[in-house]
């Protein structure tokens, strides 16, 4: 009762401070809220035996926010402010009582001036973090950052960029943690017609003062592009060369080293693919997830899918270069999850490794909480508290050159235990980073343990117009990487010819050949590639290509041989049926004499018989045949197929059924439904009442699952809001049954 007294004082300052905002020119930028939720929620559960747990939660949040983004001088601006935050539960489990709280506070100053040339700036903010349990004593964590940045644009010179940051991370205590972290960045870029130059030098510094050791990385990058074209475009050329230099510090502090440390791998390139058949097919560039960015989307969302969106696993990866080494990985995200749990602990993350982006292998699923007992160093999947990443450490150390990890989007039942969580179908991954973790014993030897890694790239592509009619191109690239001190180096020398033609208003074709010559793991590689292509379009509305390509690699006298040829069609009958029909055969045989063969057949259609009607159709089938290499001959196959139905009879609702059957060799016919409703009938009115309902069922292990989501929102003025939302969950399956029920109260009061 004192605590919520405590806080009414807080939302009549809320409530007044406009008028002060009005009044006083530095306060215009002043924002905020003040939120108290409160929550309740049991579930009743059922396992095969008959054992039957009941547990209930409720929990008391008060939140208050502030902040102040105002110009205080035309070039200087100020933002800050702060949070704080209480959160009161009590937990009852089968007549076992527990309370926690947990206490954050978040105060953050910013101060920068900025002109056309220069930027200047200095900040801080720090994250606290109180945590109270019954039984335990109480801990308190925090995350200190200090801040300064530096930057000159001048007009026709090079641009500088210098960016300092010191983090503080440790408990009160001293028991647990207490890490610094300083941060020193320098960054220079140039530009000339088709010249880039760029330059950036990093220094890290951590010590960690409990486990006596410290870590110095210094990284200087440098890269030079030229890009231009020659002979009235007929020539074009594009060639850039990398250089990095990497030396790591390992130092022990003291007589007693443990603990573990991370040295990061840098990736060649970002990659990604939405895809339910994860041991194949390549996986697309995506430059984002490793730009250094930990705050901008990549593009990359594993929120809750729409009704009838995809919900399909996301395959999420890097490419390393060459074969290293890898034991965790970071996936960063654009939201804080640690204060929903329930939220953070529904992933589940599936590691693949490959070594060309064709065929994938499965490692293992790592998910929340970490499986115990801990080894050598915990493994599993953690979140936050004071960084907004996923940290997934690996059972056992993987070597690789391509490493995804395969998560499913957040679902509507799990989004539904957190109803406070705002925007669940918006959680988009900023970054992938990966790193080889061991324990500090073997990496720090004595007083200091230095290693120096330096990387050279260079990558170069020519290409030149020999016909006009037909087009035909002479291409030539050059790729060489090379790691010293290892001397591990890679090169490949391309030559080829690639053509286009139109041969009347409904034939077009296109063609390439070329040859590979270079070195990968020190061992002689070549290859020779061709492609061939021919499209008709008979019709405005009808599309047929006709694909052949293929591919035989000799790597160190042992061979590869790849081969397809494939059928596309599309074509939209009438108005509002679309149709496409794809298959084909492709054939492949590996250095140990196996050959394989798959059939695939692919069918899709979207009808749109009315405006507020749309069916989506899919068949997918496919047939593969092993023989040879001294192992038995095997057969495979997998059909699915799917029926999507939207009905959107008013603005106001919307209704989605899908059917899926999944049939697969020496399996079980697996059957998957799913239904939902969405129903807002008053969006605009200042009462807004919703409801939500999804079902699904899935044959394979007889479970079935219920979401239903009653909500009513009450705008009591323009800057006061109510909330409040039931929910029932009921799920079902061989093993387990259980029975949710929950209810939520949100009162927002904003400036």
């Amino acid at each position: 009762m004192r605590y919520a007294l405590c806080t009414i004082p807080m939302v009549f300052i809320l409530v007044l401070l406009p008028g002060l905002g009005r009044a006083q020119g530095i306060l215009q930028g002043l924002s905020g809220y003040s939120e108290t939720e409160y929550d309740s929620f049991s579930t009743t559960s059922k396992d095969a035996t008959g054992t039957t747990t009941k547990t209930s939660i409720n929990s008391l949040r008060e939140r208050v926010s502030l902040d102040l983004n105002t110009t205080i001088f035309p070039n200087l601006g100020l933002r800050a402010g702060g949070m704080f935050e209480k959160d009161i539960s009590w937990n009852k489990t089968d007549g076992m009582n527990t309370k926690s709280t947990t206490t954050q506070l978040r105060p953050y100053f910013d101060l920068v001036f900025s002109n056309p040339i220069y930027t200047a700036g200095v900040g801080y903010n720090r994250r606290e973090e109180t945590d109270k349990a019954t039984g335990s004593p109480s801990l308190t964590t925090v995350n200190e950052d200090y801040h300064a940045i530096l930057g000159w644009r001048p007009v026709g010179f090079p641009s500088m960029d210098f960016l300092f940051r010191r983090t503080n991370t440790f408990d009160k205590t001293g028991v647990t943690e207490n890490v610094t972290t300083d941060f020193f960045n320098l960054s220079s870029t140039y530009t000339y017609k088709g010249l880039y130059l760029q330059y950036q030098g990093t220094y890290i510094d951590t010590t960690d003062k409990l486990n006596h050791f410290e870590t110095t990385d210094m990284i200087h990058t440098g890269r030079i592009t030229y890009t231009d074209s020659f002979f009235h475009n007929r020539v074009s050329f594009n060639g850039s060369y990398n250089v990095i230099f990497d030396e790591t510090t390992n130092t022990s502090t003291g007589a007693a080293v443990g603990g573990t440390i991370s040295s990061q791998i840098f990736p060649f390139a970002g990659l990604f693919l939405i895809t339910n058949m994860p041991t194949m097919g390549a996986l697309s560039p995506n430059s984002a997830l490793i730009d250094g960015n930990l705050t901008v989307s990549s593009g990359i969302n594993i929120g809750v899918p729409p009704l009838g969106g995809n919900a399909d696993p996301r395959n999420i990866g890097l490419d390393l270069l060459n074969s290293t080494q890898v034991n965790e990985l970071f996936v960063w995200v654009d939201r804080d999850l640690s204060s929903a749990p329930a939220i953070a602990n529904s992933f589940s993350w599936d590691v693949y490794t490959s070594s060309d982006n064709l065929t994938w292998t499965f490692q293992f699923t790592v998910s929340l909480p970490p499986p115990p007992p801990p080894p050598a160093f915990p493994t599993g999947v953690t979140f936050g508290p004071f960084q907004n990443r996923f940290d997934i450490t690996f059972p056992n150390v993987v070597t690789t050159r391509y490493i995804k990890v395969v998560v499913k989007p957040l679902t509507a039942a799990a989004a539904a235990l957190v109803p406070s969580f705002a925007n669940p179908d918006r959680i988009f991954v900023t970054e992938l980073q990966a790193f080889l973790k061991k324990p500090t014993s073997q990496v720090v030897k004595g007083p200091g343990a230095k290693t120096t890694r330096i990387t050279h790239l260079l990558n170069t592509d020519v290409r030149a117009t020999i016909l006009n009619i037909p087009t035909l191109y002479y291409e030539s690239s050059f790729f060489f990487d090379r790691e010293d001190p290892s001397g591990v180096q890679t090169y490949t020398l391309s030559n080829g010819l690639s053509a286009n033609h139109r041969f009347s208003e409904i034939f077009s074709g296109n063609a390439r050949v070329a040859i590979e010559n270079g070195e990968q793991q020190n061992k002689t590689r070549t290859a020779y590639i061709y492609y061939a292509s021919i499209v008709a379009t008979p019709l405005r509305t009808l599309s047929d290509t006709l694909v052949y390509s293929g591919r035989q690699e000799t790597v160190g006298g042992k061979s590869n041989d790849n081969n397809s040829i494939f059928l596309n069609n599309t074509a939209a009958l009438y108005k509002g049926i679309d149709v496409n029909l794809n298959g084909g055969v492709s054939f492949a045989k590996n250095e140990m004499g196996q050959s394989q063969t798959s059939t695939i057949i692919n069918f899709g259609s979207t009808i749109t018989p009315h405006r507020t009607l749309t069916l989506n159709l899919s068949y997918s089938d496919t047939i593969t045949n092993q023989s040879g290499g001294g192992l038995p001959s095997s057969s495979t196959f997998s059909r699915r197929g799917q029926v999507d139905l939207n009905y959107t009879p008013f603005e106001t609702l919307q209704l989605f059924a899908s059917v899926g059957v999944l049939l697969e060799k020496d399996q079980k016919t697996q059957t998957i439904q799913n239904y939902g409703i969405n129903w807002s009938p008053f969006p605009d009115g200042t009462l807004q009442f919703s409801f939500a309902f999804n079902e699904s069922l899935n044959s394979f292990d007889n479970s079935k699952s219920r979401v239903i989501v009653p909500s009513l929102r009450w705008n009591i003025t323009s800057r006061i809001l109510l909330t409040v939302s039931y929910l029932n969950i009921r799920t079902s399956s061989k093993s387990l049954s259980t029975d949710s029920n929950g209810f939520s109260a949100n009162l927002k009061i904003f400036l």
